[in-house]
């Protein structure tokens, strides 16, 4: 199920919700109104593209010369 992000035009609270695309907004958790506005969001991304990066504890890409042997000056 898709979520969505919301702000109450009554309150400004901004929210995320759960719902199916044919359903209405929810009211606002903050205060109950229905004036909410839905807001632009980027869209999640999944999937097992042999293209992604696996990184080290470090944080440098693990296909980087060195590293996760040990060469490359951090330990793992």
């Amino acid at each position: 199920m898709p979520t969505y992000d919301y702000q109450c035009q009554a309150c400004s609270h901004p929210y995320t919700a759960m719902h199916k695309i044919s359903e209405s907004a929810p009211p606002c958790p903050e205060c109950g109104s229905t004036e909410v506005k839905k807001l632009l969001s980027a869209p999640a991304v999944h999937g097992g593209s042999s293209s992604r990066q696996e990184f080290a504890p470090c944080g440098v890409p693990a296909a980087a010369a060195g590293c996760g042997s040990g060469m490359c000056g951090h330990s793992h």
